[in-house]
């Protein structure tokens, strides 16, 4: 049995990419309430970092080195001596330097080769994907604690400071946070089945002939350009001055402030989409039906979504019509 008044510091780990560390924030809250005077740490690959500093129930990020070795991070939880870990994303190597250090409270899966070396087992098979991703994470402490709710809240902030300076920045682009826009995001870094670029291209033309007011904002990694290129290119001249590309050119901070300000974000499964839907915006998804990748397990958290999937037996993403998104943007924009 885990003693809450034997918990003063505590470790969740989570060290893979952006949506998994974002639907772990709940985790984190749930955390808090349950051992509500102890501290809290996160251990997180560096480029999180941004997106989390100042988060709400975090009191310390611990940031992995990627050439740091196992004798390194061995010293570096030595030195944080943590009485509780949570290793979110199953990890050997974590899993055994807690169990060197005799850590009081290690939680983890119970089905992998290495779980003898967790006292505290949780037996949920992922890789059944018959619930979100986010309740998997909570399920990690709710095991041991009925009082943890299954909720789903974020607590992302920023000031007025960096709003002033994303504003700055966008406008060397003729554009700002005052304006009205929608983002889309068509990029999914090879998480997902994506949505073809012609599709988006197909779509700009719709939005723009009918929401005339409104900017479109391309965004993604800067290895992502040539797709944002493409859909630019496919889009028809008419429309071409309505979209800004701003693929490579913000941090997740910023990315985060802009989708706070946008009507609208439109994505393939990425660790994006779930920025937007730890905002609560109203967003529309592209998810094939296979259950490992389905929005049944990475789905969009928000109150305002709208997942678009293809009817075809054989995922076909290419089978999803531009009209179809069209007609979601209407039920979400018009009110």
């Amino acid at each position: 049995m885990i003693k809450k008044d034997k918990v003063e510091k505590i470790l969740i780990t989570r060290t893979d990419r952006l949506g998994d560390v974002i639907l772990t924030l709940p985790l984190i809250t749930e955390v808090k309430k349950v051992f509500n005077n102890a501290k809290v740490m996160f251990f997180v690959k560096k480029y999180t970092e941004g997106l989390l500093t100042g988060y709400e129930g975090v009191d310390e990020l611990l940031i992995e080195e990627d050439s740091a070795s196992f004798s390194k991070k061995y010293k570096l939880f030595r030195s944080k001596n943590p009485d509780l870990v949570i290793n979110v994303k199953p990890r050997f190597d974590l899993a055994l330097i807690f169990f060197l250090l005799g850590t009081k409270y290690r939680i983890g899966t119970g089905y992998r080769w290495y779980s003898f070396l967790y006292n505290y087992k949780v037996y949920e098979h992922r890789k059944i994907s018959d619930k979100h991703e986010s309740e998997y994470n909570l399920n990690l402490l709710k095991t041991f604690f009925d009082e943890v709710r299954v909720e789903k809240n974020f607590f992302f902030s920023y000031d007025k400071e960096e709003e002033r300076r994303l504003n700055k920045k966008l406008e060397l682009f003729n554009f700002g946070l005052k304006d009205k826009f929608i983002i889309i995001h068509p990029g999914s870094g090879g998480s997902a089945k994506d949505l073809p670029k012609e599709k988006f291209s197909e779509f700009i033309d719709l939005f723009s002939a009918e929401f005339s007011a409104y900017r479109i904002v391309i965004t993604g990694l800067e290895k992502e350009s040539d797709i944002a290129a493409e859909i630019v290119k496919s889009t028809r001249d008419t429309f071409k001055e309505k979209i800004k590309d701003l693929t490579g050119k913000l941090n997740l901070r910023e990315l985060m402030i802009l989708t706070d300000h946008s009507e609208l974000f439109i994505s393939n499964s990425t660790g994006p989409v779930h920025i937007a839907g730890a905002l609560n915006k109203k967003i529309i998804g592209f998810y094939p039906n296979e259950k490992p990748m389905s929005d049944t397990r990475w789905g969009p958290l928000g109150n305002n979504v709208i997942v678009i999937k293809p009817n075809s037996i054989s995922d076909d993403m290419s089978k999803i019509c531009a009209s179809e998104i069209m007609n979601a943007s209407k039920k979400l924009l018009i009110k």
